[in-house]
């Protein structure tokens, strides 16, 4: 029990260092303009407090989405493009994997009784 409660505390950790990541990301993009070497040092800065935290295995489709961000993000640090770009992309992914969790989120449930305008 004690193992499976180390592994459940590990997964929270790593899933909210990932999330963490995104929004900083995210705060720093909306904040900056197209600077190359500003957005490199911030990414190293955040990815340091991101390799901290031991990388577990998840079992989401929204956290391995999140994963992939920070490798797109990491290909985007070592490419050259301009700052610009850079900030565009970031900005496109995470409004999109934002968007997952919401569509996800929301269901609408129809109620089970007879409606009112029936009678």
């Amino acid at each position: 029990m004690e193992e499976k409660r180390k592994e459940k505390y590990l997964q929270t950790r790593y899933k909210r260092e990932l999330e963490r990541f995104l929004n900083r990301l995210v705060n720093f993009s909306r904040q900056e303009e197209g600077d190359k070497a500003a957005f490199d040092s911030y990414f190293d800065a955040i990815r340091k407090k991101l390799d901290a935290v031991e990388k577990t295995p998840l079992y989401n489709d929204f956290y391995d989405r999140l994963e992939k961000f920070v490798t797109m993000a990491e290909k985007l640090r070592h490419r050259e493009v301009d700052g610009e770009e850079a900030r565009q992309a970031v900005l496109r992914e995470a409004n999109q994997i934002r968007k997952s969790r919401r569509v996800k989120s929301y269901s609408r449930k129809e109620k089970k009784g007879p409606r009112a305008d029936e009678f």
